[in-house]
């Protein structure tokens, strides 16, 4: 019996080692499979965030030629109707493109604006009653049609 191989133990440094590394890939599967059960809920918290920095970017600096109220309504309406209901990934992701481009100048012109308010319109069309339609000459001097002769 004196013959018998003896077993080589793990040393302790290894042992700590492969428990650390079983955790860590334990977190990420743990947090994998919670993302992809509550990704409607992080698109919507991603989408709704990304609307309020361009918000507030266009209430810190005014853009010549853009009503704030308007794209605010707009923005508010946008917000909560998309937190109430049900998110459709492809339009989400559309409009995510969209208005991320907007972040890489930190700066939005007027033109961009009206893409951000273009973009939420096109996700729920009924959001275009918030926007005024653009005056033609004809109502701009409706009231001049009224003058007495």
């Amino acid at each position: 019996m004196a013959d018998e191989v003896q077993k080589k133990k793990m040393s302790k440094g290894c042992l700590i080692t492969l428990v650390v590394a079983g955790v860590l890939l334990l977190i990420v599967v743990i947090a994998g499979i919670t993302c992809y059960l509550k990704k409607d809920e992080l698109v919507k918290y991603g989408t709704t965030t990304l609307v309020n920095t361009i918000k507030a970017e266009l209430n810190n600096k005014p853009v010549p030629g853009v009503d704030t109220v308007r794209v605010n309504a707009v923005a508010d309406a946008f917000t909560k109707k998309l937190n109430e209901s049900k998110l459709d990934i492809e339009k989400a992701g559309r409009f995510g493109q969209t208005i991320q481009s907007f972040q890489s100048d930190h700066e939005i012109d007027s033109a961009e604006a009206g893409q951000f308010v273009q973009a939420m319109i096109d996700y729920f069309p009924e959001l275009q009653e918030l926007v005024p339609e653009p005056e033609t000459e004809d109502t701009a001097h409706a009231e001049d049609t009224l003058l007495a002769e």
